[in-house]
């Protein structure tokens, strides 16, 4: 009777022990499925982290900004050059020429030659004009203006409005005698606005040195301010 008790015993205990196996075995099936789908679902948390780091990179980069300030400053640039070129230089015909602001030194007359724009539209001044003196039928008389050294800038301007250049004559004979100043009453002041090529002439009446010999007249470049 003891022998068979315990023959039923052994393979109940084996039964035991095979169940335990397979609750083992279950185990680890379930743990490595639920550590392949928590993987799973972690891997596209991880994918799309990039996108906002790639969207404020966009954003917060300077690119679009910068491309826009380039843009602007060539703009500015392209449109400050296109005024500039495109203003002309003030003709003859629209400009009214006077001598105008007297003086008197040692041995010598200063004035200012008056520009004002007559015309309807913007125009600019650059540099020196052309200065003598002439007679009748415009022969001139004595030497041209020789230019006095001085800054040289554009004078832009709007209709009515006004430029100066300085302009210096020897003051009767000039401490010259009468055969080395050759005193003439010169009828005519002719001037030749900066760059062009038609002049205009200013009523003059005053006895100058006219001998080619004597240098009477220099002149500055235009500017704008008395």
């Amino acid at each position: 009777m003891v022998t068979r008790t315990a023959r039923r015993v052994i393979p109940a205990a084996m039964l035991v022990t095979a169940g335990l196996a397979l609750t083992a075995c279950g185990s680890d099936n379930a743990s490595s499925a639920s550590a392949s789908a928590t993987s799973s679902t972690t891997a596209p948390s991880s994918s799309a982290a990039p996108s906002p780091t790639a969207t404020s990179s966009t954003t917060d980069g300077s690119g679009t900004t910068g491309t826009t300030d380039t843009s602007t400053a060539q703009n500015a640039s392209t449109a400050a050059g296109s005024s500039g070129s495109s203003i002309p230089a003030c003709a003859t015909s629209k400009l009214t020429t006077t001598a105008e602001n007297f003086g008197n030194g040692a041995g010598h007359t200063d004035f200012q030659l008056v520009f004002q724009n007559t015309g309807t539209t913007t125009c600019t001044l650059t540099g020196y004009p052309g200065v003598s003196f002439v007679q009748a039928h415009n022969e001139q008389l004595g030497k041209s203006a020789i230019r006095t050294p001085g800054t040289t800038s554009t004078v832009t301007l709007i209709p009515n409005a006004h430029a100066y250049a300085d302009v210096e004559t020897i003051n009767g004979e000039g401490g010259y005698s009468a055969a080395q100043c050759d005193l003439t009453t010169v009828p005519t002041l002719r001037v030749y606005p900066p760059n062009q090529t038609e002049s205009t002439n200013i009523p003059w009446n005053k006895d100058e040195c006219v001998n080619s010999s004597i240098q009477n007249l220099e002149v500055g470049p235009v500017h704008s301010n008395k």
